[in-house]
């Protein structure tokens, strides 16, 4: 071989180490220690640009893999974040609870099969709480230690909403417009409160109450006994989440306002905009956060309902808030922007992500759900 040749399959090889190294990801369970960056194009089981969350005030710590690769095109239909555990569900009806301090999987289980449609997870109180898994026409009990189906009830109606815990009842909205208490461990229901129109919307706790919106547009308070608190109305449905500060309900409605009920259901603001909303609001710290369409981003004075700024430009929910800014995730990367002046202090685009979801709302670990299905888990710098 000829000196030249020698070097040229050198040069080749290196290359090759290279871009090996570059697409390298963590296995499921262990924790990434010193991540680098991965090569411009790079195809891995969860891209990260690890400058670019650095830039956001978080670094990766872990990559896991709730599912089995044959389900890795299922979609997930339900994630919750607890500070022990992330537990995914796709639409084969696996459901996975990842340690999270690892990502590694304690354990998976298959309920029924991809036929059936399941609305949420929530989790009982405590450290030997119970797993709530519903679908639209049972509640499923499953140990959280080992995925053990220790429990399973059938719902007087179907639901389209998560259940909600209130005591030891599970409560959730219906397509008929009832709003249902179902009694945990008796397989009955406790109460029931019709109302005009399906409730969709996911159920809201304000204080120490429950609150509903119907595709009608009925505002219900209860009590977690079912007394009705409060009755309020809007002019449509909804096709967002409402939001709360514990004292206020505040709604984004297809009716082309964001309003602010107390628990009585009196409206206390009404903002017009004009066009139906169709992002959530969020609420922190005094203020609430909407994208209203046409002048994008708004941050109103959540008591009073005067605008404090619109950013025009930038759409999306707010998902977290890092460092004093807001982290605005409008479904292909965060914007980062001031909360005092709506201004754009930064931009990341965030391919192949599907969904970001924090522990909780201010300067907390970060999920990544990919397209993949694969769990990312990011912490704060």
């Amino acid at each position: 071989m000829s000196f030249t040749s020698a070097r040229l399959l050198l040069a080749a090889a290196l290359t090759s180490s290279l871009l090996s190294a570059c697409t390298a990801t963590p296995t499921s369970g262990e924790p990434a220690s010193e991540p680098k960056k991965p090569a411009a194009g790079a195809n891995s089981a969860f891209p990260v640009v690890y400058d670019d969350w650095g830039r956001l005030g978080y670094r990766l710590d872990w990559v896991g893999f709730p599912f089995a690769p044959s389900e890795a095109t299922s979609k997930v239909v339900a994630a919750s974040i607890y500070p022990d555990a992330v537990v995914v569900q796709n639409s084969a009806s696996t459901t996975s609870l990842m340690e999270s301090s690892t990502g590694r999987v304690r354990w998976s289980t298959e309920l029924t099969g991809p036929l059936t449609k399941w609305t949420g997870i929530t989790r009982e109180l405590g450290d030997a709480g119970r797993l709530l898994v519903s679908s639209e026409s049972e509640l499923f009990l499953l140990a959280v230690g080992t995925g053990n189906l220790v429990g399973r009830e059938k719902f007087e109606r179907v639901i389209n909403t998560p259940a909600m815990l209130a005591g030891s009842t599970a409560v959730a909205g219906t397509s008929v417009g009832v709003v249902q208490a179902h009694l945990i461990g008796r397989d009955v229901s406790a109460w029931n409160f019709g109302s005009r129109g399906a409730i969709d919307a996911p159920l809201t706790r304000v204080g120490d109450f429950l609150a509903a919106v119907s595709q009608a547009g009925d505002v219900l308070f209860f009590s977690d006994r079912g007394d009705l608190i409060g009755r309020g109305s809007i002019l449509s449905g909804v096709d967002t989440a409402p939001a709360t500060d514990g004292n206020m309900l505040f709604i984004a409605g297809r009716d082309q306002s964001v309003w602010a009920f107390d628990t009585s259901g009196q409206p206390v603001w009404r903002f017009r905009t004009t066009n139906p909303l169709v992002a959530d609001p969020v609420w922190h710290n005094g203020t609430l956060y909407c994208d209203i369409g046409a002048l994008g981003l708004t941050a109103f004075d959540a008591p009073s309902g005067v605008v404090r700024w619109h950013a025009k430009e930038i759409h999306g929910k707010v998902v977290a808030v890092r460092a004093g800014r807001l982290l605005v995730w409008d479904g292909k990367g965060l914007t980062v922007v001031d909360p005092q002046r709506g201004d754009r202090v930064d931009r990341v685009e965030l391919p192949g992500v599907a969904r970001l979801i924090p522990l909780s709302l201010e300067d907390s670990e970060l999920y990544a759900l990919s397209t993949r299905n694969v769990v990312a888990k990011f912490i704060t710098k």
